[in-house]
């Protein structure tokens, strides 16, 4: 199987470039994975979405979502369009499930938390003159940035709205190291598509988005399209989310990527980093083995070929990063 360094080599390997990185789920893994999110759905048991969970063997609300859009566009085409519209709410409400669950599965404060703060910010240390980009819904990002001050998000021009709840909106103008991928829990829009963030208001930040949710019907901007295309026409859809896609497109340093397996529904940032004019590749796989490395080789290898073959990559062992359980090794002696 290819090389698998450890996160020390590849930062050693990638020193005085510029570094940005991707995070996925894996970067929350301490405290959100489907699984749980689908327990805190409370869709009963007997519904058809929740047999369809099951029918698929799969707890990931995306490969759900695509099933449900995918069958609309059978029955349609066979004049069964009551059903078709059907499919189509339920895979709304199998998303609007995914951000209540999200928001539920939060601590109420980022003080409740029992994970350290401190080694995430060493591991987020390393990108914080770059770029960091997530493919998360959850705060988690967000909370270490409030604890430590490492990443600015673009929100800094704005204006402090609804009585300090919401600052903003997002400007390009503004100094911004974060960008959220796929929207976020804490990002709304408002009337004519501006971008604001919640803050840590009143009881906290949960609280003010729970508020926008429940008392005020509005629904934070997220993307949870089932297919890579949905989701990419999801993106252009949102002038925050085409910039911070197009960012991601005009990368130009080593590009890390934490917690995330390359799978087909998120094709697009993959066809973005690698038709990009990125230096070098490094991705992390969690507690690598020949077979699973291999298959990510080989879906790397696509992407690679359709980007033209100008960005190479490695593989890392992401374990080595030590993201939630102290500063590496390394870091720890120096």
């Amino acid at each position: 199987m290819p090389d698998v360094v450890s996160f020390q080599d590849a930062i050693k390997a990638t020193e005085g470039d510029d570094k940005a990185l991707l995070i996925g789920n894996g970067f929350s893994a301490q405290y959100f994975n489907y699984t749980n999110l689908l327990a805190e759905t409370q869709l009963k048991d007997d519904s058809p979405i929740k047999a369809l969970f099951d029918q698929l063997g799969t707890v990931d609300f995306e490969a759900v979502i695509r099933a449900l859009e995918d069958a609309s566009v059978v029955e349609r085409a066979y004049g069964n369009a009551d059903h078709a519209d059907q499919l189509v709410g339920d895979a709304q409400i199998v998303r609007e499930a995914l951000v209540a669950a999200v928001n539920a599965t939060h601590p109420a404060h980022r003080e409740d938390l029992d994970f350290q703060y401190e080694s995430a910010a060493a591991f987020l240390k390393h990108f914080s003159k770059g770029q960091v980009f997530t493919l998360n819904y959850d705060l988690l990002l967000y909370w270490v940035n409030l604890e430590k001050s490492l990443l600015t998000d673009g929100f800094g021009l704005g204006s402090y709205v609804e009585d300090g709840r919401f600052k903003g909106p997002f400007k390009e103008g503004a100094y911004c190291r974060t960008f959220n991928l796929h929207g976020g829990l804490h990002l709304f829009q408002d009337e004519i598509g501006e971008v604001y963030k919640a803050l840590n208001y009143g009881d906290g930040v949960i609280a003010n988005i729970t508020h926008e949710i429940a008392d005020k019907g509005r629904l934070p901007l997220y993307v949870a399209e089932g297919s890579s295309k949905s989701k990419l026409r999801k993106i252009n859809s949102v002038e925050y989310l085409r910039h911070c896609y197009r960012t991601l497109q005009e990368t130009t340093g080593s590009v890390f990527v934490f917690g995330h397996s390359a799978d087909s529904n998120d094709a697009h940032v993959y066809h973005a980093i690698f038709g990009s004019k990125a230096k070098h590749v490094y991705f992390g796989v969690f507690q690598p083995s020949n077979d699973k490395v291999a298959s990510l080789d080989a879906e790397l290898a696509r992407y690679k070929k359709l980007g033209g073959d100008d960005v190479n990559y490695t593989f890392f062992d992401s374990e080595t990063a030590h993201v939630w359980d102290g500063p590496p090794a390394e870091e720890e002696a120096s």
